[in-house]
């Protein structure tokens, strides 16, 4: 009998997947059951004082500035390990990509639009 199948990464991934759900479901039948919601415990709550609640802007710019820093840091990478030859070419490949995403990102995504 071939063994081979049970040491794939993809059978590795799904056992440890499956004993995950059983961890979270044997965890959540031993968790107390709430007996009700009080509305204390749906108030808003902020450093020790009563939070008038609102409709907040969010404006992410710094998301924009990490998500970049990310596609260069990754490219810099892919640079820095890549083979030689015929393999080369797809690594080369990979970065265009991430540089027209930082291009796109920069132009277009970077503006709030609401």
């Amino acid at each position: 009998m071939d063994f081979t199948l049970f040491f794939t990464p993809l059978f590795a991934f799904l056992v440890f997947l499956a004993i995950a759900y059983l961890i979270y479901r044997f965890g959540g039948a031993l968790a107390p059951k709430p007996k009700r919601q009080s509305r204390h415990k749906l108030s808003t709550y902020a450093c020790g004082e009563e939070f008038e609640g609102g409709k907040v802007q969010q404006t992410f710019p710094l998301f924009h500035v990490a998500f970049i820093f990310t596609i260069f840091h990754i490219a810099a990478l892919i640079i820095a390990t890549i083979p030689d030859g015929d393999n080369a070419f797809y690594g080369l490949l990979f970065i265009i990509g991430l540089l027209i995403a930082a291009v796109a990102l920069v132009t277009s995504g970077g503006e709030n639009r609401v």
